[in-house]
């Protein structure tokens, strides 16, 4: 989600969605400066990141006693009020952040975050929905929409599909998917013209997201 580099990125509020991506950016080895107005969450994650602070991101002073002008990257994980997300975001964008991230709870909430001036808007809730409806819908085991309108999906091989070379099978003009490894008893291997997929093992297959759903569906 949000793109790794050398420079430290700032996190703003340590609810559930903010404390697990600045978790995921300390152990990948990102240093991470946490802003929360809460001190008892504060004092709770104290240790985690490389720095925690108790602050007010709404107020525009306060940021900039913090020096976090100095940040590219900032993620605003403020979801309990839309009243403080906007005005954190616009605080963001007065003090000249380049990279701004924000959780929206809701549509409306999203195009105003993008109107004042965040880069990416995110909707953890929506995306956590609908990744678990691909998974529901049929044969898929894992589901991830790695850029806008394309996937990824590991979906267990058929018998309709087993045992016969993959030139053969025309995914690609039948279904529009491409299969882009298989797995045997031991590990995922690449796909040849002339591989046949085991029956009951897993493949993964990408392709356009509808197409992929589609597909994962009719093997269903």
């Amino acid at each position: 989600m949000v793109k790794q580099s050398d420079a430290p990125v700032l996190v703003i509020g340590l609810g559930r969605f903010g404390s697990a991506l600045a978790d995921e950016l300390a152990t990948s080895g990102q240093d991470v400066m946490a802003v929360e107005i809460d001190r008892n969450i504060v004092q709770h994650y104290a240790d985690d990141f490389t720095t925690v602070v108790q602050a007010d991101a709404t107020d525009l002073d306060a940021l900039e006693q913090l020096g976090v002008e100095q940040f590219e990257t900032a993620v605003v994980g403020i979801g309990t009020s839309l009243e403080n997300s906007v005005l954190t975001v616009a605080n963001l964008v007065d003090l000249g952040i380049k990279n701004i991230w924000a959780k929206a709870i809701s549509r409306s909430h999203g195009e105003i975050l993008s109107r004042i001036g965040a880069n990416h808007v995110i909707y953890p809730e929506q995306e956590a929905g609908e990744r678990t409806a691909h998974l529901l819908g049929g044969t898929m085991r894992n589901f991830t929409e790695f850029s806008p309108g394309y996937a990824l999906a590991n979906i267990t091989i058929p018998k309709s599909l087993a045992d016969r070379p993959v030139r053969e099978l025309r995914l690609k003009d039948r279904y529009g998917v491409t299969v882009v490894a298989y797995e045997d008893e031991h590990d995922f291997h690449n796909i040849a013209e002339d591989t046949k997929l085991p029956e009951g093992r897993n493949m993964l297959v990408a392709g356009p997201t509808e197409h992929v759903d589609e597909f994962a569906k009719r093997l269903g």
